[in-house]
């Protein structure tokens, strides 16, 4: 659990780090946009790392109509691992920055 939440803390970090040096490359404002962009990957990497969800199942049913023997599995598995968590912790911290800095 010690491992899980240092190796959490420092993919935000690294997350952060990314998006700031994208900032000052691309020009665009660190604390308008960081939300949204740790927002997003946060829910592509939820998305891929989910196993029985919208996309699996179109993934499997293609699969199994070659095989003329469709599967059902109604259950959607997540696999998280710390790079997630990192980058809802930084999508938190964003959030706070973001409504310190319009508020």
């Amino acid at each position: 659990m010690k491992k899980v939440i240092i190796r959490s803390v420092i993919a935000s970090l690294v997350i952060g780090l990314l998006v700031w040096a994208a900032s000052v490359f691309i020009s665009f404002s660190f604390s308008e946009w960081s939300f949204f962009i740790a927002l997003g990957l946060t829910i592509v990497l939820y998305f891929f790392n989910s196993s029985g969800g919208f996309l699996s199942k179109g993934a499997t049913a293609e699969a199994s109509e070659a095989g003329w023997k469709v599967q059902e599995d109604n259950e959607l598995k997540v696999n998280v691992g710390a790079v997630f968590y990192g980058s809802v912790l930084f999508t938190i911290f964003s959030l706070v920055l973001t409504i310190t800095t319009y508020y």
